[in-house]
């Protein structure tokens, strides 16, 4: 279960996510006509069953059972994609590409090391995705400096790096210790 303090950042990230995604809607359409009046003896013979709203659950139901630094992780991978889905054409199989694959290749490196019983490996995945936040934190900052993300989305993957960072240093000391 997160802690006060993971939980607030994860809300963070949750509602920067929503307005990245709700920056380009649209303005509001004006509601459509009203549907014309229904005979009464059509609507009474009507099969009146109510049906229970369609949810689509994906990786949110499982916060509880994960550790905290896969869920940020993933909230992380979640923003770049994304952010990164309105950046130039001219970037998009370059830094964005490389900035998207990293993502990934982060929470891949964090799933294989949990995979691992034994000390050794276990230690290698979780340097690998260590190494892989550095990159991830380059290939940020080369993207700011070429305009694919803005000031703000940096200094959202910077803090969502430093979290993910603290708490897989702090997973790497756990396993040192058995």
């Amino acid at each position: 279960m997160p802690t006060e303090e993971e939980q607030l950042s994860i809300d963070f990230i949750e509602n920067a996510i929503g307005e990245e995604l709700n920056a380009d809607r649209m303005p509001d359409l004006p509601d459509p006509p009203a549907a014309p009046e229904r005979d009464e003896s059509i609507a009474g013979k009507e099969n009146k069953v109510s049906r229970k709203p369609f949810v689509i659950r994906d990786f949110e139901q499982q916060r509880d059972k994960e550790m905290a630094v896969f869920t940020h992780a993933k909230k992380l991978s979640e923003y770049i994609f994304v952010i990164t889905e309105k950046s130039p054409k001219k970037l998009r199989w370059s830094i964005v590409a490389r900035l998207q694959n990293c993502s990934v290749d982060v929470i891949e490196n964090l799933y294989r090391a949990n995979y691992e019983r034994e000390t050794e490996p276990r230690l290698n995945y979780q340097k690998s995705a260590s190494v892989s936040l550095s990159l991830l934190d380059f290939f940020a900052e080369a993207a700011k400096r070429k305009q694919a993300i803005n000031f703000r989305q940096l200094t959202i993957i910077s803090r969502e790096l430093s979290e993910v960072r603290r708490l897989l240093n702090g997973w790497v000391k756990s396993t040192k210790n058995k």
